[in-house]
């Protein structure tokens, strides 16, 4: 009888404190469903992500989307998209300390920015380019610019007062709901979302997603698609699914994901 080979990996960014254990939870719930089991592969920054995957090893990988992007451009396949409150797409919330004299996106010229990294949607490029989307340069709007690798990092930056601005994830739901937005920062940053205040929603985000490299089988992609989009079926699927992807379900990506996605490969 053949043994399941042991380095099956499904690769994560780790940048949360308690991703490896969310990472872990989702690894288990899936392999109920696998016959080669996937051991978690955490990386602490997107560049090793990234890399990691395009050096084939690893054979699931949940990306944000503009590491999605890249791979897909590099021959991976996005096979599954987590759906948060009925909906693909996500946003970004642009925050300052909450006791602070910032309250509108016209107030933040000459303040200092901490982002998360220049790959990070949701922690730079997205609530970046809104900043920017009147003409105005980096140069003119931010004092200075400094990239912390987490959203924690940068949130708890703001907090003590060591920068002005920075920006978290937040579901579609935050739109229509302030308490969906203000469980939404707290879900993510902890206690320290008590210390800032919401500005600013940016435009919607393509999702993130999970991707199998340009490796894989049609077989292969074929059984992670299945046990991905089943996974919500199964208790310990919705747990693992709640806990590191904050989402009810994945589905198989629209064409209009994909097309958003090629824009940024």
């Amino acid at each position: 009888m053949t043994e399941p080979r042991s380095h099956a990996r499904f690769g994560a960014l780790s940048l949360h404190p308690r991703a490896s254990a969310a990472i872990g939870s989702f690894c288990a719930a899936l392999n109920a469903q696998l016959a080669e089991p996937l051991r978690p592969d955490e990386h602490a920054s997107y560049d090793a992500l990234l890399a990691a995957f395009c050096a084939g090893t690893m054979e699931l990988c949940w990306m944000p989307p503009l590491l999605s992007a890249r791979a897909i451009a590099r021959g991976g396949t996005l096979l599954a998209v987590p759906q948060r409150a009925g909906s693909l797409i996500y946003r970004s919330a642009i925050l300052v300390r909450e006791d602070g004299p910032l309250h509108e996106l016209a107030e933040l010229r000459g303040q200092r920015a901490a982002w998360v990294d220049r790959s990070s949607a949701a922690g730079y490029l997205f609530p970046r380019l809104e900043l920017l989307r009147d003409g105005r340069t980096a140069e003119q709007l931010f004092a200075s610019e400094q990239f912390l690798g987490s959203t924690t990092r940068a949130a708890a930056a703001v907090a003590a007062g060591e920068a002005d601005i920075c920006a978290c994830f937040v579901t579609e739901g935050a739109v229509h709901d302030q308490f969906h937005a203000i469980e939404d920062l707290h879900r993510a940053l902890g206690p320290v979302a008590d210390q800032l205040r919401m500005i600013h929603l940016t435009g919607p985000i393509p999702p993130d997603g999970l991707v199998a490299p340009a490796q894989a089988s049609a077989t292969q992609r074929e059984k992670l698609t299945r046990a991905l989009l089943n996974l919500h079926e199964l208790p310990r699927g919705q747990a693992a699914l709640r806990e590191l992807l904050q989402a009810m379900r994945l589905c198989a990506p629209p064409e209009s994901v994909l097309q958003s996605l090629a824009v940024w490969g």
